[in-house]
């Protein structure tokens, strides 16, 4: 598992950012989630099987974030899936993922619908295919009535950042302001700075948004200012140290062509051939007429 993705499942797999992002899928049915109805769901256990050959097998996927959601008069499942890049292919393994939940729930005696979202943070606004149907080719009309197609809902993370301002969770729309002012290539660390974020939202937001953040074991909170400030000091004293050694370089590069002309200007006070002149000292023909002209020679 890479960073990117352990820092947004932990972002996205709190109950107040869930809470609020479901919210908003749902709000033609005008319902507000309840975070606290929410409990995150970790019995999605690795499955073995064994295959043709008759060797053991391990199936170790599963889903990024799943939540229950109960109210005592409605209870549903949530599975949240996070993708760096497009999976063309993801309707089909979260309906591999549906199946587990389905066999789980049905061993506990209850059965109950499932909500599937899939999170993409591609730049340039993609999506993946959110239905069964749309991976098919068309149909000549002779599965209508059998076929049944199945479908997720499949958003863009920068989508939802055009929209920041409508989540009620105040550190999601946050976050997501914070990746609309980076897509629009905007100020985003003075936007920062004057902000408090939860260590899963400022690790979350380094990580994605490219920039590094010092923290230790205890704090919870981050003060953006103090992050910011850091960042920007430690760049500044690496791009002053960069300068000096680029000034000593070009000094010495400088030196040595300042000593060579020197060397063959003498030479050719004295009267020596061109050949020996270029062999001596590894100057070039254009640096040795170019001296013998300023000489007249």
């Amino acid at each position: 598992m890479g960073l990117k993705d352990t820092a947004a499942k932990n972002f996205f797999g709190r109950r107040e950012v869930m809470a609020s992002l479901l919210s908003d899928i749902l709000k033609n049915a005008s319902v507000l989630i309840q975070k606290d109805k929410l409990i995150q769901v970790s019995g999605e256990h690795y499955k073995i099987y064994q295959d043709a050959n008759g060797r053991l097998q391990t199936d170790n996927r599963f889903r990024d974030v799943l939540f229950e959601y109960n109210t005592g008069q409605e209870c549903f499942s949530v599975g949240l899936e996070l993708q760096s890049r497009r999976d063309k292919s993801m309707v089909p393994r979260i309906m591999g993922y549906d199946a587990r939940r389905y066999k789980a729930l049905q061993k506990e005696g209850r059965m109950h619908r499932i909500i599937n979202i899939v999170l993409c943070f591609d730049q340039d606004g993609r999506t993946v295919p959110s239905e069964l149907n749309q991976m098919m080719p068309p149909s000549s009309g002779i599965t209508d009535g059998l076929f049944h197609n199945y479908g997720l809902t499949s958003l863009n993370i920068y989508d939802l950042a055009e929209n920041y301002q409508q989540f009620h969770c105040v550190e999601l729309s946050k976050v997501l302001y914070y990746f609309k002012v980076a897509k629009e290539e905007g100020p985003l660390l003075d936007v920062m700075k004057n902000d408090r974020l939860s260590r899963d939202a400022a690790i979350f937001c380094a990580t994605h948004l490219g920039f590094e953040i010092q923290l230790d074991e205890e704090t919870e909170e981050i003060d953006m200012c103090k992050v910011v400030n850091e960042y920007k000091r430690k760049y500044k004293e690496e791009g002053r140290a960069e300068g000096v050694t680029q000034g000593r370089a070009e000094g010495i590069t400088q030196g040595r062509e300042l000593t060579i002309r020197e060397i063959v200007t003498n030479l050719l006070k004295m009267r020596f051939s061109l050949a020996d002149i270029k062999k001596a000292t590894k100057a070039t023909d254009q640096l040795i007429q170019e001296i013998a002209l300023s000489l007249g020679l």
